[in-house]
């Protein structure tokens, strides 16, 4: 084997490696553009969990909508509440539904009769809304009322009634 058939197998052997150790890339790669570039505001604060969704609130006339209390920014808790417009209906289920930007909200559901009996109550973390660990089933039929009774460390926040 002659000299120059051998600086052929050995020089580019020796810049496949010169790359492997330094981590440079081939010419004909494309350049990083702007886009795959982190953009500033990223970096800036916590980056959402990819089953946050964004906060939306429901339509109020939804039929199989019971009742909603609605949050907006500011320091009320409880900013509009809307009974209706179904009304419950005995012995069959009833699920809560919510979201929230913030910590966490605590609800009451009660009847909107005379008695004003809680029927229903707890508490949920805006980063893990009810997905129908609230589901009940009563005796009682009728209108009721969804109220917000921890709702101190939320910008805005809606629970609801839904019985489909």
């Amino acid at each position: 084997m002659n000299a120059r058939h051998r600086a052929r197998l050995i020089v580019p052997a020796a810049i496949a490696l010169a790359c492997f150790v330094t981590g440079c890339t081939a010419t004909n790669a494309p350049e990083p553009t702007e886009a795959d570039a982190p953009s500033p505001s990223a970096s800036a604060g916590p980056t959402p969990t990819p089953t946050a969704a964004a906060f939306t609130i429901p339509d109020t006339t939804d039929p199989v909508q019971v009742a909603i209390t609605l949050k907006y920014d500011g320091d009320d808790p409880s900013g509009e509440i809307v009974a209706g417009p179904a009304v419950l209906v005995a012995d069959r289920p009833f699920s809560i539904e919510g979201q929230c930007q913030g910590d966490g909200v605590g609800f009451e559901v009660m009847t909107a009769d005379g008695e004003k009996r809680v029927i229903a109550d707890g508490d949920f973390d805006c980063d893990d809304p009810p997905a129908g660990e609230f589901t009940y089933q009563l005796p009682y039929a009728g209108p009721v009322q969804v109220n917000l009774t921890d709702a101190d460390d939320v910008d805005q926040a809606w629970v609801r009634v839904v019985q489909p």
